[in-house]
């Protein structure tokens, strides 16, 4: 390798462990991190790692570095154990963001992460024991050790992209499909740079590749911290207002109706005070739940978001009434039949009022009051037949 495309590619991929640590240094500084967070920092080490080891392999292909069988083992085993490292944590990132119970139990967590193990034994064993079988004449890598090189990560890559675009089209992640769908190319992008990095090797594609797309992923998820409910994962109430704005700005000559429904739970209080705020919280992610459901027919233009407390907002863009009547009555059939299959000890259910506007961002405010009166003239009369 050329003196100018050895150190060309050094810089390179020094440019982007900078940029890693950049990223690292403000989830450091977070306050109480979740697990998510802690393998998404587990992710930029494991990439940064990668990139020192894959500096010192180049340097040796360069002549820098004096290739014997210890250096080509040292270097080659550690870019093989950091790729798996990469991958595996990505698949354990990508299932808690997206909710998957499971593997927020810490013994999860390891066992989905024994594949990476397993490959780090394998290659020592070969290199230590077999050494001929990875690399062989003038320590020339073969084919065997790049079929055990790729094969844990592909398991992980074919498995998360899989489970995310299945996640993706299911009806109720409509709201967040364009998020799974990030999650479900990044490996893909990854593989594709690995490839190409492999087939021309004087460019550090996979550096600049897998840099660029967590860029792209970390972007996503601060916006993720500002514009989403932490608790039931909708639009809060600053993403609710850029919204408004925005469909203001949309709209032409001719107004585009609009329906705000405003959505209160009912006995909300009464939850907390006899099954305790821990199980209100739960109620609250059952409500999410249900209102994602009801919205899931691509047909509807909706937009929804957490107001505060126990409130809820649905912006359906309609001029029809009746389909504003009837998403009224998909919320109340939502919310007993999620609320029913969770074997909750309590019924939820849930007042709503509703008022149109014509996207106007002035009228916005005079339509949220209408609906918030309306809303209240339905929990009155709920309350009333009850009684």
């Amino acid at each position: 390798m050329e003196l100018n495309y050895t150190f060309f590619y050094v810089e390179a991929n020094i440019v982007c462990i900078a940029i890693f640590i950049l990223m690292m240094m403000r989830d450091f500084g977070a306050v109480g991190r979740q697990a998510k967070q802690i393998i998404f920092v587990n992710i930029i080490i494991s990439h940064m790692l990668y990139f020192v080891s894959d500096i010192g392999w180049v340097l040796i292909l360069g002549g820098y570095i004096l290739r014997t069988d210890l250096s080509v083992a040292f270097f080659n085993i550690l870019n093989a154990i950091l790729l798996s490292a990469i991958t595996g944590f990505w698949f354990v990132y990508v299932e808690l963001s997206q909710g998957e119970k499971y593997i927020t139990e810490f013994k999860a967590r390891i066992i989905a992460l024994v594949p990476a193990m397993i490959e780090t034994v394998v290659m020592i064993f070969l290199f230590s024991v077999f050494p001929k079988t990875v690399a062989g004449d003038n320590t020339e890598l073969t084919a065997t050790y790049y079929v055990i090189f790729i094969a844990v990560p592909a398991l992980y890559i074919s498995v998360s992209s899989v489970r995310s675009f299945l996640r993706a089209f299911r009806k109720e992640n409509y709201a967040v499909r364009s998020r799974l769908l990030v999650c479900a190319l990044y490996p893909v992008f990854l593989t594709i740079f690995g490839i190409l990095q492999t087939v021309w090797i004087n460019a550090p594609i996979f550096c600049f590749g897998s840099t660029i797309m967590m860029l792209y992923v970390y972007i996503i998820s601060l916006n993720d911290l500002v514009s989403l409910d932490e608790l039931t994962k909708l639009n809060n109430r600053t993403q609710l207002m850029k919204y408004v704005v925005a469909e203001s700005s949309k709209q032409g000559a001719e107004k585009a109706v609009h329906y705000i429904l405003m959505i209160d739970l009912n006995k909300f209080k009464q939850i907390n005070d006899q099954f305790g705020h821990i199980e209100g919280d739960i109620a609250l992610k059952r409500t999410a739940d249900a209102l994602k459901d009801a919205c899931s027919d691509r047909a509807l233009k909706t937009f929804i978001a957490r107001y505060g407390g126990d409130e809820f907002i649905i912006i359906i863009k309609t001029d029809n009434e009746d389909t504003v009547r009837d998403l009224c009555a998909n919320i109340d059939k939502a919310l007993i039949r999620i609320n029913d299959a969770a074997g909750a000890a309590y019924k939820l259910s849930a007042s709503i009022g509703y008022s149109s506007y014509t996207g106007d961002v002035f009228a916005f405010q005079k339509a949220l009051s209408e609906a918030d009166e309306a809303l209240y003239r339905n929990k009155k009369a709920r309350a009333y037949a009850q009684n």
